[in-house]
């Protein structure tokens, strides 16, 4: 499992100071009162199909100060779906916590090579991965509408306000 590696590898390296900044951020202020009961984890469609992503673990992880959770691609399995945080019996909101260690992952300069490539498909084409012709060939088969178009002058403005190609390479 992702996590544990990252736990033996970085075992030395708590930061007592990084729960206190997740606290601080937009929706961490609650993860202090997660008390491990694993609902979370027992609800995420993702946890149901990897051993990898366990959301729980996760803040675990982070409430100890184990700085380098972030840094693990695990987290970013999470598809904020929110159903971790509408089934918390704490009212943990679950969901903003894995966003805001994405964020600061990114802050830190470490996105995983996986999301670099659904980046950099969404400022090419609007979608997170190419759709092939074939299978808007079999679309138009099944008499189904071609996929929606994205402007792409309009995404690729946001890109380069967001410094999208900055964080990709």
């Amino acid at each position: 499992m992702e996590i544990q590696r990252t736990v033996k590898e970085n075992y030395y390296r708590v930061d007592p100071k990084f729960k206190y900044k997740v606290l601080k951020a937009s929706g961490g202020e609650t993860f202090k009162f997660c008390y491990q009961c694993g609902t979370c984890t027992a609800t995420c469609p993702v946890a149901r199909f990897t051993d990898v992503f366990r959301p729980n673990k996760i803040i675990h992880l982070a409430k100890l100060g184990i700085r380098d959770v972030a840094h693990s691609d695990a987290v970013w399995l999470c598809v904020n779906c929110y159903s971790c945080t509408e089934r918390c019996p704490q009212g943990v909101k679950v969901a903003d916590v894995m966003r805001l260690l994405k964020n600061l992952a990114v802050e830190e300069g470490h996105i995983p090579e996986f999301s670099k490539e659904f980046m950099k498909n969404i400022v090419k084409t609007g979608f997170v991965y190419s759709i092939p012709s074939s299978r808007i060939k079999k679309r138009e088969a099944l008499g189904l509408p071609p996929p929606p178009q994205t402007k792409l002058t309009d995404l690729k403005k946001l890109a380069e306000i967001l410094k999208i190609s900055e964080l990709i390479e």
